[in-house]
């Protein structure tokens, strides 16, 4: 087969001449790139030349929602550091503060958080007004 003596490219609706390393490089370069956009996201088949076997070969690309239905399996996502360092100088800054609670405030906070008791049924236990209890949890 004889050599090409001219080599041309199209750009943009225009014909340029170019030599025939940047044809190569051009076309080698846009070959590249439909492998990319195209034959990775499109599952295909191909015939093994041994066997003669049909051989498919999935799309490396996949939806979420398939993935579901087939019930694969995803890492959960870790929390941020910085929420976790954030949480912990709150959690610290928390201690500081209940430490230096008096018992009653201290007793106050525990049940209203942590037995769950109501405002209402707090006050009426403690023999306080309930507009007391709110400010005092404030």
């Amino acid at each position: 087969m004889a050599e090409r003596e001219k080599y041309y490219i199209g750009l943009n609706g225009q014909i340029f001449e170019v030599s025939k390393e940047l044809y190569e490089t051009y076309y080698k370069g846009q070959r590249k790139e439909k492998y990319f956009t195209h034959d990775l996201k499109q599952e295909h088949t191909k015939v093994d030349k041994e066997t003669g076997e049909m051989i498919v070969i999935p799309s490396r690309e996949d939806s979420y929602e398939r993935l579901l239905e087939a019930e694969k399996q995803f890492a959960e996502e870790a929390e941020n550091v910085e929420d976790v360092a954030v949480r912990e100088v709150m959690l610290e800054k928390l201690n500081e503060a209940l430490r230096i609670l008096t018992d009653e405030e201290t007793a106050i906070i525990h049940a209203l958080f942590y037995q769950e008791i109501s405002e209402v049924e707090l006050a009426k236990k403690i023999r306080n007004s309930q507009n007391n209890l709110t400010v005092t949890k404030i």
